[in-house]
């Protein structure tokens, strides 16, 4: 399981070593505003960085879905399902490190930010002092930071978490299409229907938590992982019984 995993993570490395160049320079370029006085780096630099880290943590799920939609219709993997290995163990292997690599981008850019705010602020020399230049730059802020730090934190990782799930849910549309609807007209429209079906139907599940605060964003990531587990299994359970390699 591990080789898979290591496996996984060599297909999509060279992405994660760009994504992480993009963000060091827009990283340099924020240095360089705060403590140059340069107001368009220092507005490159914010918007570059929330772009890394939107843009980047996005594109490690739906490359991991581009990877295995080939792994399952082209011959680019054909040796990967000869091996000992079966559906529980190739897909648990996918699904793992998408998730490990989802966490460990979310920590990075949330350390990353912690950092920086804190830079800023020591530099500008106060919370109203950096929350007024980042108006006059036209970055678009709140004036009033009403939400603690642990519920900002908890968003973000909900947000992480329910990422995880619509990939994990990208997975069975595509095991759907390569197996049941394999060969059949508009399999891939159907397929991909039907993932915009379940994705609304594990949001109404989701958002018919009840609970507030920071319980709620621990229910949020604990249904997203509980629905993740539910796609895994049934989509193994498919490639195990459909999938002709």
């Amino acid at each position: 399981m591990l080789k898979l995993i290591k496996y996984e993570f060599r297909k999509t490395f060279h992405s994660k070593l760009i994504i992480l160049a993009f963000t060091a320079l827009m990283e340099l370029s924020f240095l360089a505003g705060v403590f140059l006085d340069w107001d368009k780096g220092l507005k490159i630099g914010i918007t570059g960085l929330l772009l890394c880290a939107t843009i980047g943590i996005s594109y490690i799920g739906i490359e991991s879905l581009m990877v295995f939609h080939r792994d399952l219709n082209t011959k680019q993997s054909y040796m990967l399902f000869l091996t000992p290995q079966n559906s529980y163990q190739i897909l648990g292997a996918k699904v793992l490190e998408n998730g490990i690599s989802i966490l460990l981008a979310g920590a990075f850019f949330a350390a990353l930010a912690a950092i920086d705010w804190t830079i800023a602020l020591l530099r500008i020399g106060g919370l109203q002092e950096l929350l007024n230049l980042l108006k006059q730059l036209s970055i678009t802020w709140r004036t009033e930071i009403s939400l603690s730090p642990s519920t900002l934190l908890m968003a973000f990782f909900s947000a992480l978490a329910s990422w995880l799930m619509t990939v994990v849910t990208g997975y069975f549309a595509i095991v759907l299409s390569a197996t049941i609807l394999a060969g059949k007209k508009f399999s891939g429209l159907v397929s991909f229907v039907f993932f915009l079906l379940l994705l609304w139907a594990s949001g109404m599940l989701l958002d018919r938590i009840p609970a507030q605060g920071d319980l709620y964003f621990w229910l949020l990531i604990l249904g997203s992982l509980v629905i993740d587990a539910v796609m895994y299994v049934i989509s193994c359970w498919i490639m195990e019984r459909k999938l002709s390699v």
